[in-house]
């Protein structure tokens, strides 16, 4: 097997090293601040959790 040309793939430079400025950061917090910004994405997500509790609990409901 041949490898593909280089030039058939973007250069994703910029975004791996944005993503790892974004760990340094966010390693530098307390953990005071991790807590809340897991507090913060749960709230995000929760309505998103509960669309899909409900469409489950619809799967799982017997036709009648």
């Amino acid at each position: 097997m041949t490898d593909p040309p280089k030039d058939s793939f973007p250069d994703i430079s910029d975004i791996l090293a944005r993503k790892a400025e974004g760990r340094r950061k966010n390693a530098r917090r307390t953990l005071g601040e991790k807590i809340a910004m897991m507090e913060a994405l749960r709230e995000r997500v929760e309505p998103l959790r509960r669309v899909r509790e409900a469409r489950q609990a619809k799967r799982r409901k017997p036709s009648e």
